[in-house]
């Protein structure tokens, strides 16, 4: 075992086991869902916790701290999870005051009630005189209250306690926060790497499953059904996209299905916009592989690169407020026509 859980993993758990001697008061692991970032940044936070961890920071397993944190009882890991990732993994969470219990969707957010325990956390003694981890995910979905709290605790930095936050997105988490941590990036495995990993892991048809998870290998085993696109959905979109100015508002309406997420299809075109932006720069797709020749031949009719980037920002915003109760269809069908838009936009002479 290594504090690695995944291949992929190994160089940014070697920089995460370099600054075991001088922790920095936060540390903001970002990148992106579906490559196992959170995984990795709890079993350093057990790590640090560790009474005799070996050379490379893997946890014993068998001290005082790692029963601990194996139970999920360790005084001083301080887990700060919105519901939607405190849940599945069961961690405690606690509704907020006047939450109705007919509501339909867990709350993606941190929010502002969970993080007003933690001066009176900070007020006492740590276990045993040693460090304490508060471990928070997502940081790009903090309320604004709750980020104003975490932001107040990372300028007067309690003693002896460690802040890892872990964010999908660094984009969205607020650069006064960004500006008091330091930053590490977790790299997503290539293409080769993921496919080579899904085939241990016995997964059927493991080209099409990765093709399908956007390039993100734990994506594969998502179960939250309103994140993933069923491959119906997703070759109705990839239909839709590579027409490119060929398209339009009629083929754009026909792309959307009834059933779609705003969730499942905005995480899907953010993938999208990333790969048309690289593809501008002659920067090889990273979650469409397979779509090489389509990003070669947009990037090759002369695309307007602001008209462009501001259809990404689009997405990225929608992405932002997914969750939210808006109407998925007419969202999807507006970032379709604006993809659209962008497309057939001019580059001013």
């Amino acid at each position: 075992m290594a504090l690695a859980l995944y291949p992929w993993q190994q160089p940014l758990a070697e920089s995460l086991n370099r600054m075991r001697s001088e922790m920095p008061n936060g540390l903001l692991i970002y990148g992106p869902r579906g490559i196992g970032t959170f995984d990795l940044a709890e079993r350093f936070a057990k790590s640090l916790l560790c009474q005799s961890p070996a050379a490379d920071g893997t946890p014993c397993g068998h001290c005082r701290g790692c029963r601990l944190t194996a139970a999920k009882t360790h005084p001083d890991l301080v887990y700060v999870l919105s519901e939607a990732e405190a849940l599945p993994r069961e961690l405690p969470f606690t509704e907020p005051d006047g939450a109705t219990s007919d509501r339909k969707n867990l709350y993606r957010e941190i929010l502002i009630h969970q993080t007003r325990n933690l001066p009176e956390i900070f007020s006492l003694k740590t276990n045993e005189g040693g460090l304490r981890v508060v471990l928070l995910y997502p940081a790009d979905q903090l309320r604004a209250e709750a980020a104003a709290a975490v932001l107040k605790s990372l300028e007067e930095p309690p003693e002896n306690t460690v802040f890892i936050l872990v964010a999908d997105s660094i984009d969205f988490v607020l650069p006064t926060i960004r500006s008091r941590c330091r930053l590490l990036k977790a790299e997503p495995p290539t293409h080769e790497a993921a496919l080579a990993w899904l085939k241990t892991k016995k997964v059927a048809d493991p080209e099409t499953a990765l093709t399908a998870a956007g390039g993100m290998p734990l994506t594969v085993f998502e179960t939250d059904e309103k994140r993933v696109l069923t491959l119906e959905q997703r070759a109705k979109l990839l239909g839709f996209l590579r027409l490119g100015r060929k398209a339009n508002a009629a083929a754009a309406v026909a792309a959307v299905s009834r059933d779609m997420t705003l969730q499942a299809v905005s995480a899907f075109l953010s993938r999208w916009a990333w790969d048309l932006a690289g593809a501008l720069s002659g920067v090889p797709p990273r979650y469409f592989p397979g779509e090489h020749a389509v990003f070669e031949t947009l990037a090759a009719e002369g695309l307007n690169p602001a008209a462009v980037f501001m259809w990404v920002n689009s997405v990225r915003d929608v992405c932002r407020v997914s969750d939210h109760p808006l109407t998925a269809r007419v969202v999807i069908e507006q970032l379709l026509l604006a993809y659209l838009r962008a497309l057939r936009s001019t580059t001013p002479a």
